[in-house]
């Protein structure tokens, strides 16, 4: 899939900054950015960028707007909620996550918009929607939104950067960049394999007790 996507964004560049930012918008929505597997593309378009294959102009706008505006639905669909959305059918399977949501939330609220991309892993999705059930005033999401997804779509095309870039940092050779990238995007793959799995599994597992 990797080696279409990078055929596909290499022939029509074109299109690769609308591509880009339609899965950042969906890695940014409500549980279907578990199903998203963003990582290994983000970590592809980084490379590209690097390498000058792409253009910073024709990628960052539409990054930029897929994260922030993948989030705000995701905010918009909680703020039309209710706590009692947290007991149907499409969420039951999830209530372990959804609760270590809220906590986190209740215990950080706005910066946890920032580092929830970081530490919720697949499931980081869900934080905007339960900030939004919350109540969270929309002045103040947007504001922790808009820096939010500014920082993750730097952070996260980063290290493809610099593997395709050469750039050299003090202390580290090339092959130590590279390798030190490769451990980051295998962690990040484990990380969104383990979450997939996890919802299959409790998805049966629901299905067997009903």
């Amino acid at each position: 899939m990797l080696d279409a996507l990078e055929q596909f964004l290499r022939d029509y560049t074109s299109l690769a900054g609308p591509a880009f930012g339609l899965i950042a918008f969906g890695e940014s929505l409500v549980l279907a950015g578990v199903f998203i597997p963003a990582t290994p593309i983000l970590f592809l378009v980084g490379t590209l960028l690097g390498s000058g294959t792409l253009g910073p102009a024709a990628i960052l706008p539409w990054a930029f707007a897929g994260a922030i505006g993948g989030t705000w639905v995701s905010w918009h669909l909680g703020r039309r909620s209710s706590h009692g959305i947290y007991a149907s059918r499409h969420f039951v399977p999830h209530r372990r996550q959804i609760a270590r949501t809220r906590l986190y939330f209740r215990r950080w609220g706005g910066i946890s918009l920032i580092l929830g991309r970081y530490v919720l892993g697949p499931f980081q999705s869900l934080l905007p929607f339960v900030a939004g059930v919350a109540g969270m005033p929309g002045r103040r999401f947007h504001a922790w939104n808009t820096l939010s997804g500014s920082i993750w779509v730097i952070a996260v095309l980063a290290p493809g950067y610099i593997v395709g870039s050469g750039v050299v940092i003090p202390f580290f050779d090339l092959v130590d960049q590279r390798n030190f990238a490769l451990g980051l995007l295998a962690l990040s793959l484990a990380l969104m394999i383990g979450g997939v799995a996890g919802v299959g599994f409790r998805a049966v597992k629901g299905r067997r007790l009903s």
